[in-house]
């Protein structure tokens, strides 16, 4: 979704895509080469600093098998 170009299509080891990402200073238009790929569900993070700080939207993906229940 935030690759672009990248559409349906599963991205293999080494595949170059341009992220389209804008959430963070210097994402935006960055190359990023693919580690791994896999077809699974991922999840958008939000969260809110425990310092206090503004809530961030859409921090980061990550897929089911990265999350745990909150302590």
């Amino acid at each position: 979704e935030e690759l672009k170009g990248a559409g349906d299509k599963t991205l293999k080891p080494g595949d170059k895509a341009v992220i389209e990402a804008s959430h963070m200073k210097g994402m935006k238009g960055a190359e990023a080469v693919i580690d791994s790929a896999k077809k699974t569900t991922v999840y958008m993070v939000d969260y809110t600093p425990t310092d206090g700080g503004q809530k961030v939207t859409n921090h980061k993906w990550v897929t089911e098998d990265e999350l745990a229940a909150a302590k």
